[in-house]
């Protein structure tokens, strides 16, 4: 039987051969993954579902830093060097996961040019949005911050295509560093000012260019 491919650019030999080598979980929502200064002893690759990497910088405030969903590769710098976890994922949603021991993704490295390319690419990726991250949480408006995250959350939008954000408030509040009700006040802020547009209470975009000029 054909086996479902859960990296995409990578062949269906390679595919399977991952398949082979990690280990399929299942995780319940807010069932944690792995925990802040855990030692990192695999890569974790979604298959499904949605997981979020977090910080707790003080008791009962949650930054997430990361959102992954099917076919995205996270946390590759701790499962390289296979030093600690430096944040905690947290399955957002029922999740599947494919967990590649830290053994096998270093041989995997090694030996194949097209996987260590997907994990290059992918971590490229990583330092991007963690950029972007650092950014976002250093700008002082709190209205910035939102259309900021919202943005990033949107990712391109073809033409002719409207794009309806799934994710929370609770979430975008958490991604922006802001409290729940100031995250709200400002989604309405955008909203009033034509940049985001409310559909029962989900927030949709048909171009991200209005969110670009008022962040810039």
């Amino acid at each position: 039987m054909a086996v479902r491919p859960i990296l995409m650019d990578l062949d269906s030999e390679l595919n399977e051969k991952i398949c082979k080598l990690g280990i399929r979980r299942s995780f319940g929502a807010n069932e944690s993954v792995f925990d802040e200064g855990d030692v990192a002893e695999f890569l974790p690759i979604m298959i499904s579902g949605r997981v979020k990497m977090v910080r707790y910088p003080e008791a009962g405030k949650e930054v997430i830093l990361g959102d992954f969903g099917p076919g995205e590769i996270f946390a590759i710098p701790p499962a390289m060097d296979g030093k600690r976890f430096p944040a905690t994922a947290v399955a957002a949603e029922e999740s599947q996961l494919l967990l590649l021991p830290r053994k096998e993704f270093v041989n995997l490295m090694a030996s194949s040019e097209s996987f260590s390319a997907t994990i290059m690419k992918r971590m490229c990726g990583l330092l991007r949005d963690r950029t972007a991250t650092v950014q976002i949480l250093s700008t002082p408006s709190a209205e910035h911050r939102v259309a900021s995250v919202i943005l990033r959350l949107a990712g391109e939008i073809e033409n002719g295509n409207v794009k309806k954000i799934t994710h929370r408030r609770q979430d975008i509040a958490e991604m922006s560093g802001l409290t729940l009700e100031t995250t709200i006040r400002s989604i309405r802020k955008l909203a009033d000012r034509g940049i985001v547009t409310i559909i029962q209470g989900k927030i949709h975009l048909d171009s991200t260019e209005p969110l670009r000029n008022f962040v810039r």
